[in-house]
């Protein structure tokens, strides 16, 4: 073998890697946006709108599980709407079952919210979870 030969394998093995690691990105791209679709829940113009703000099944339990499309708002992590996550009203629902309600920050002011207590967030908003991890829906 030739030099000019091993260079072309190792030129055509690079190529082949970086088209399938940008075929992946593609693939898992397109996946995310169907993955973090909620069959109540649909996007208009960069806003999340909510068709049904039911919290309860059908059998009255309590829906508190994280489910596509809802945010999970860690504590002391800032989150900027439209950056992190959609503008639109959402749920609060708290992590802790033993919580009644929890301390958020949204737009730099603190306030107690209640489990299952609602909060409009509009673009450029700022929020973050004070007290305790927050699931909003």
């Amino acid at each position: 073998m030739i030099w000019s030969e091993i260079a072309l394998i190792c030129v055509s093995v690079v190529l082949v890697i970086v088209v399938i690691a940008w075929a992946v990105s593609v693939a898992k791209r397109k996946g995310q946006g169907a993955e973090n679709r909620v069959d109540d829940v649909y996007v208009k113009d960069g806003v999340r709108y909510t068709k049904s703000s039911e919290v309860v099944d059908e059998k009255g339990d309590v829906k508190v599980t994280l489910n596509k499309g809802d945010v999970m708002l860690e504590r002391g992590e800032v989150y900027v709407v439209g950056k992190d996550l959609l503008a639109g009203k959402f749920t609060v629902l708290l992590a802790d079952e033993n919580l009644d309600a929890v301390n958020m920050r949204v737009g730099g002011l603190v306030r107690e919210y209640k489990h299952f207590s609602s909060v409009v967030l509009t673009e450029g908003d700022e929020i973050s979870a004070v007290s305790a991890n927050v699931i909003l829906r």
